[in-house]
């Protein structure tokens, strides 16, 4: 063999299956529930990566490289989905026996997350003065929520490429977007449009996913980060990240 670098060394095995470190003994769901948590951070390192590249193309007037960027951070949230189903393998009773300890933590307070919200031109002002975030957390979810967006990326491209003002109105310039699209520029910016819907779509599958199975686990127990649990997830059910792309279907 050379001196290249193998499987373990490159990948940080070792480091990596140290990290997961139960605070309950004899709670055997745990690491399943430390697991997909982690992996969760990981798949939302490679969504933000994504995402800014894909900004960028939409910045730069290159809708057509966006493309395949968001297309993967669509199956990645396809992923998502069904690590969701993971944890629904575990018991309510299985889930209490090692909930307790993870008081006040709580997935709200994934930065990442909040990241990804701002990232696709969403992203809520009252997140970078969250408490629960040490000063490195909000330090760079304010450098990502000054980054320009995914929406904002998206319309600087369309009014450029169909060459319209300022001053037009973005609704009727998607209608016109749906309505036709077939230079190679337009039809970019559809499949951007699609691609964006399919990005709000599964977010909001994630919502209803997450809502349904804290159900299954807690039922209306608050939740481990003081939050009212259940109560504050239906609340999340009607957000979207680009009600103006929902709207255009109405209008077509």
């Amino acid at each position: 063999m050379g001196n290249g670098t193998d499987y373990s060394t490159y990948l940080r095995i070792n480091d990596l299956l140290d990290l997961q470190v139960p605070l309950t003994e004899g709670a055997p769901d745990e690491l399943l529930f430390i697991v997909v948590h982690q992996s969760y951070e990981l798949w939302f390192k490679v969504i933000i990566d994504e995402l800014t590249r894909a900004n960028a193309s939409l910045h730069d007037k290159e809708p057509w490289n966006a493309v395949s960027h968001l297309r993967r951070t669509v199956t990645i949230e396809d992923l998502l989905l069904e690590h969701l189903r993971v944890l629904e393998t575990m018991s309510p009773e299985g889930f209490l026996e090692f909930r307790d300890p993870l008081h006040p933590a709580s997935g709200f307070q994934s930065c990442q997350f909040r990241g990804i919200e701002f990232l696709s031109g969403a992203g809520k002002p009252a997140m970078l003065s969250f408490e629960l975030f040490d000063d490195e957390q909000r330090a760079w979810l304010k450098r990502t929520s000054e980054t320009p967006s995914l929406w904002s990326g998206f319309e600087h491209s369309v009014r450029v490429l169909t060459g319209a003002s300022g001053e037009d109105d973005l609704l009727d310039l998607l209608c016109a977007l749906y309505h036709s699209h077939s230079t190679p520029e337009t039809s970019a910016l559809h499949a951007v449009a699609e691609l964006m819907m399919d990005h709000d779509e599964r977010l909001a599958m994630w919502r209803h996913q997450h809502l349904l199975m804290a159900g299954r686990q807690i039922g209306r127990r608050p939740g481990t980060g003081g939050s009212e649990g259940m109560a504050y997830l239906d609340t999340t059910l009607g957000q979207r990240l680009y009600p103006l792309l929902w709207e255009v279907r109405s209008v077509l």
